[in-house]
């Protein structure tokens, strides 16, 4: 037992201790003025009979201790259960919750002025007064029994003990950022430990199943790091200091010294703690519960979104490194699908960036490239396909708003593809996925002829001519033959790659007509 517990179990003894007396003491004395000022005012509720008295106020006594050992027994075991489910640290969150404080206390204090109160009646100055407050504070204990009951209950479902927590660490955020608390180890340390709760609960109930619970608790996490990104600029700069207890938490240890000293230079302590609990929950669901690895994507874009809004450069540096983990834990499984919604995810934070920071899209087309061909390595062959589509959505919009690295932006789309090999017994399934691209490519290349812009689309038949025509024509009958637009399996996008509207196939017949005339020379 360290001295920390010391101090605050001899804390609340002491503390319930001299409230009992006060209360017993001030009664005491309201009773000797009545007595004095002749106010026969309590007088009429009692009868006279000093013995009657006794016996009722020593049964209330035994009364409130008999109810105060059932409200800890059964509490205690709601309690256990609760913490066994979830995390022991529910223990500690149960007590340090005032109102549970409060009502315990009320139970004890009640408990010991009615035994102050029985032992010190005597007959010719019976204090009617204290007597009253008595009787109050036992009928008050019995009424909140049930309701504290319910309360408990209620408190212990894991939408209420998160969101208690969660406001307990923004409101920290919140005076720190104000200056009303001022930091320190032991403070950064309590909200560290708070977030691995709710990080422990996320992975307990990983193995039990419980979806809800999960996603509730990427939530949580999410929304206690979107309203410290809004403050993070005012904290103190001790805040984004080392303490050394990082080595001791599981997050951090695995990580050199050269990793720490960049997390400490670009302020991201804390973001790195949220997003390894994510990478945690992300790999071990994303294979058995989808759902809930598409929650760790959804909230990684939605902290980005707050990060770009801040100009935080370290969060959205921290956000595409743990993208990029993301695409490599399904390539690493063998899991095409959790890839295919990886890069939507990461596709959707790009766009966005392509109206605050287009040279950052760079990055993320590389990315896209890179990770594109790692699956076309590892055998995860849709992937590939499916990075050409998003770069091309991402060149279509970087063309609509005009951003100044157009060109950069389509050499990283166009280098996507790999040369196909043409000897016999090539594999199949690679050719298919690199036509993908080419479909993807093709598809830009219509884009641009819809907006007049044959330069451009120039520039994609010319990466394109080198293949030959056969091929050119197996990507033209793909496109043209695909009429529904929306995909005849489910999955999280529902559009189908190959759909082109009526008027951009239009424009493409004389797209596929420079390969024809290419041919002919």
């Amino acid at each position: 037992m360290n001295s920390q517990t010391n101090f605050s179990w001899s804390r609340s003894l002491i503390i319930l201790m001299i409230l009992s007396f006060v209360i017993f003491g001030v009664n005491r004395v309201i009773d000797h003025f009545l007595l004095v000022w002749d106010i026969p005012l309590f007088k009429m509720i009692f009868a006279n009979d000093i013995g009657n008295l006794t016996n009722t106020i020593g049964g209330m006594g035994e009364v409130v201790a008999a109810v105060l050992g059932i409200e800890i027994t059964a509490v205690a075991i709601v309690v256990q259960l609760a913490a066994n489910k979830y995390s022991p640290k529910i223990m500690d969150i149960f007590m340090s919750n005032k109102i549970n404080q409060f009502i315990f206390s009320l139970f004890v204090i009640t408990a010991v002025n009615t035994v102050l109160v029985t032992n010190t009646i005597k007959e010719d100055r019976i204090p009617y007064f204290t007597l009253a407050f008595t009787l109050f504070l036992v009928v008050v204990n019995l009424l909140i029994f049930v309701p504290h009951f319910i309360y408990v209950f209620n408190f212990l479902r894991p939408e209420n003990f998160l969101t208690y927590i969660k406001v307990n660490i923004i409101n920290t955020f919140y005076k720190l950022s104000r200056g009303k608390k001022r930091y320190t180890v032991v403070l950064r340390d309590g909200i560290n430990e708070d977030t691995n709760f709710i990080g422990d609960i996320a992975l307990n109930s990983i193995y039990q199943g419980d979806r809800a619970v999960i996603l509730l608790c990427l939530n949580t996490l999410r929304e206690l790091t979107v309203k410290y990104l809004e403050v993070k600029k005012n904290l103190p700069e001790k805040w984004f200091k080392r303490s050394g207890l990082e080595y001791l938490d599981p997050d951090f240890s695995s990580y050199s010294s050269f990793v720490m000293n960049k997390i400490e230079e670009r302020k991201i302590l804390l973001e790195r703690k949220v997003f390894r609990l994510y990478e945690l929950i992300f790999h071990k669901s994303h294979l058995a519960l989808r759902d809930v690895a598409g929650g760790v994507l959804l909230n990684t874009e939605l902290i980005s979104f707050e990060a770009i809004k801040n100009k935080d450069e370290g969060c959205l540096l921290t956000v595409f490194q743990y993208f990029n983990t993301y695409l490599r834990l399904a390539i690493t499984d063998k899991s095409p699908r959790t890839a295919f919604n990886t890069l939507e995810h990461y596709r959707i934070v790009a766009e966005l960036l392509l109206d605050t920071n287009p040279k950052e899209v760079e990055r993320v087309s590389y990315h896209f490239r890179y990770y594109g061909h790692e699956a076309s390595k590892n055998g995860v062959l849709f992937i590939l396909e499916t990075a050409a589509h998003d770069l091309c959505r991402l060149n279509e919009l970087a063309y609509e708003k005009k951003v100044p690295n157009i060109q950069a932006l389509l050499r990283q789309f166009l280098n996507l593809d790999e040369p196909l090999d043409d000897k016999p017994g090539r594999d199949n399934s690679k050719e298919l996925s690199l036509i993908g691209v080419r479909i993807a490519q093709a598809k830009l290349a219509g884009f641009y002829l819809l907006h007049n812009d044959i330069a451009l689309a120039k520039v994609i038949f010319e990466d394109m001519k080198i293949e030959p025509l056969e091929r050119i024509n197996k990507i033209r009958d793909i496109i043209f033959n695909t009429t529904e637009e929306e995909f005849f399996e489910i999955n999280p996008r529902g559009i189908n790659f190959y759909y082109l509207s009526e008027t951009r196939k239009e424009v493409l017949k004389d797209f596929f007509k420079w390969f024809e005339n290419n041919e002919k020379k």
